[in-house]
């Protein structure tokens, strides 16, 4: 958790601020001053480095439109034989139509296509649900979205290979 300033804080530090430049001025003395000042711009460069910081660390906003492309499984999770092979044979579309072809392919060539009607969340469109319900393993369930900072990607819980990740291809 970042440091932040609140609307307790905040006053305090002024009414501070305040307080030594009228001891100061009675005193005859702007040492205090110019100790309080190096504090406060310590504090604000500690505040605004925290703010930056949880801005990069937080996870990217999805929109529908930044979601509607091609996925394809993505290799970097599991490499070898198997991960080639799902490659190979499974990929899907999500359309601004709010559709989903989810398609079965020897390679470039498609074998069968699965046409599915998607519904996005009430909240912001980065969750999607299928809403007719095909009993073909890898588009049974829902799939679950995770975010990075600055990627996305999407697993499917298939009944014969257990997680099945895919990537939006650029």
């Amino acid at each position: 958790m970042g440091f932040g300033f609140n609307l307790f804080v905040f006053p305090l530090l002024i009414l501070f601020t305040i307080g030594l430049i009228v001891y100061s001025v009675f005193a005859k003395s702007w040492r205090p001053v110019k100790i309080l000042g190096g504090v406060f711009v310590l504090i604000m460069l500690f505040g605004a480095l925290s703010a930056i910081k949880a801005k990069i660390e937080s996870p990217i906003s999805l929109t529908k439109k930044q979601i509607i492309g091609d996925y394809r499984i993505d290799k970097n999770f599991y490499s070898g034989k198997n991960a080639n092979w799902q490659y190979d044979h499974y990929r899907f579309t999500i359309t601004a139509e709010d559709s989903l072809y989810f398609y079965i392919t020897n390679k470039d060539t498609v074998i069968k296509t699965f046409k599915e009607k998607i519904k996005y969340s009430s909240g912001p469109p980065d969750l999607w649900t299928i809403e007719t319900h095909t009993n073909y393993h890898v588009i049974k369930y829902p799939p679950t979205l995770f975010r990075g900072h600055h990627k996305f990607y999407y697993v499917f819980l298939s009944d014969i290979y257990g997680n099945m990740f895919f990537r939006k291809q650029d």
